[in-house]
């Protein structure tokens, strides 16, 4: 929109529509009329919200990371991956140990440590096809529903 000339006006109207969540409710409190140019909104922003920036965690938190008693290992798996991306070039190595690690006592973790998987991708795709051959046999064990006739 600079590129293309248009008033500071504009921009700062436009900027709002591309806020989410705690920026748009900063925006909407701002008094009105109290900023006059789009350089200056950027700068306020940026002053404000930069206390909140999130700083990459060690790999030292990724051992930390344990499936609850009642979670799934679905859940477990989003569980892991959220946390997984805050860490800051985590190696696939120290990946596949801390998930390992948090796993809790069950087939699946018996069939890890049977054969142990290289990459997290491997790990995944392990993962993956155990809760869909343990939601196939679920499937089949329940009681099949009478039909219309």
């Amino acid at each position: 929109m600079h590129l293309q000339g248009v008033a500071n006006e504009i921009m700062c109207q436009a900027f709002q529509t591309t806020l989410k969540g705690p920026a748009r409710i900063w925006f909407n409190l701002l008094t009105p009329n109290s900023i006059s140019t789009f350089k200056e909104l950027s700068a306020q922003l940026a002053s404000h919200f930069i206390g909140g920036h999130r700083y990459k965690k060690s790999t030292a938190c990724l051992m930390s990371i344990k499936q609850w008693e009642d979670e799934t290992l679905r859940s477990y798996i989003t569980h892991f991956n959220k946390e997984a991306l805050s860490i800051d070039e985590a190696d696939d190595k120290i990946l596949v140990a801390a998930f390992t690690n948090g796993l809790r006592k069950g087939k699946f973790l018996f069939s890890l440590y049977k054969n142990e998987p290289k990459t997290m991708s491997d790990v995944l795709y392990r993962a993956t096809k155990y809760i869909n051959a343990k939601d196939g046999l679920m499937a089949r064990d329940e009681k099949p529903k009478k039909r219309d006739r």
